[in-house]
């Protein structure tokens, strides 16, 4: 750690907090407290101004969680479940203990990283305020994490900002993924015209790092998305080309127009000031997509 500089501290060091907390440490009058479940960063290399230290917030009580982030001064929460965790004990239980713990530290401000999944399915645009929830149970815990979030720090007077990120993708996790190469004879289910609601990794950690540079008073919800509301069918189509693959065929034809949920990102643009890197996440863009190797 810097001397004389409290940390930031990031929970959950995975495809989204290790390079918050990379970027973080790039500037000159940070230093960052990360953790893991493992205790380990990712690749095994820590970058300089990194310390990584471990923590599971489904096991450890708040006490515990609290002795693990002591000094730090902001509080960055990234964490997703592993293929053996239950969401409901991670997003819920687990939020709720570490809620419990940040009362108890001097924090400046918590950003804490939901997803698009709280908001409902439905054939609108939804902006940040949207106040229905979701029907399926995968978003509706999500909405309940972000409930405990915004009481517990209005609770304790505890600057905020939650952000609920779109589908994520980038390096590593390329938009090749959206597409797996359903076999030649082989039918997609439904006709593929639901827009999609994407945001490259970079402009994410853009958002978290506007967010935790945010004024007191300033607090709320804000969707983190690109622009671009491609339909499913054509993203896919695209991608079959670029691979030399057949294009996928559809359980149904194509409506006139894109039919489903677009969701607003006016916030992230007027309270963040995030000017996006990648506005567009359609396969034309030769930033957002590149093809495997031999594809």
């Amino acid at each position: 750690m810097l001397a004389g500089v409290r940390p930031v501290a990031v929970v959950g060091a995975g495809f989204l907090g290790a390079p918050v907390a990379a970027a973080l440490a790039a500037t000159a009058d940070s230093s960052v407290l990360t953790t893991t479940r493992s205790g380990t960063w990712p690749n095994g290399h820590v970058p300089e101004g990194i310390e990584v230290r471990a923590l599971d917030v489904v096991a450890a009580s708040a006490g515990e969680i609290a002795a693990v982030l002591a000094g730090a001064s902001a509080l960055v929460v990234c964490y997703a479940p592993g293929k053996q965790q239950d969401r409901r004990d991670l997003y819920i239980e687990g939020t709720r203990r570490l809620l419990a713990a940040a009362a108890a530290l001097p924090l400046t401000r918590l950003v804490y990283t939901s997803s698009t999944s709280a908001l409902p399915d439905r054939d609108a645009w939804l902006d940040d305020d949207c106040p229905d929830w979701p029907d399926e149970p995968r978003g509706r815990v999500q909405r309940e994490a972000e409930e405990l979030v915004r009481e517990a720090c209005v609770r304790h007077d505890l600057p905020w900002t939650i952000l609920r990120l779109a589908g994520l993708y980038g390096p590593g996790r390329e938009l090749f993924r959206l597409y797996r190469g359903a076999p030649d004879d082989g039918v997609l289910p439904g006709d593929g015209m639901q827009p999609t609601n994407l945001v490259h990794r970079d402009d994410a950690v853009q958002a978290v790092l506007a967010a935790l540079a945010l004024p007191p008073d300033r607090r709320g919800v804000v969707n983190v998305v690109d622009d671009d509301h491609t339909p499913r069918r054509e993203i896919f189509a695209r991608l079959a080309e670029l691979a030399g693959r057949p294009p996928p065929r559809w359980e149904r034809p194509a409506t006139a127009a894109a039919i489903g949920k677009r969701v607003a990102n006016a916030r992230l643009k007027e309270l963040l000031r995030v000017k996006l890197l990648h506005p567009s996440h359609t396969p034309e863009s030769p930033r957002s997509c590149t093809p495997p190797p031999g594809g």
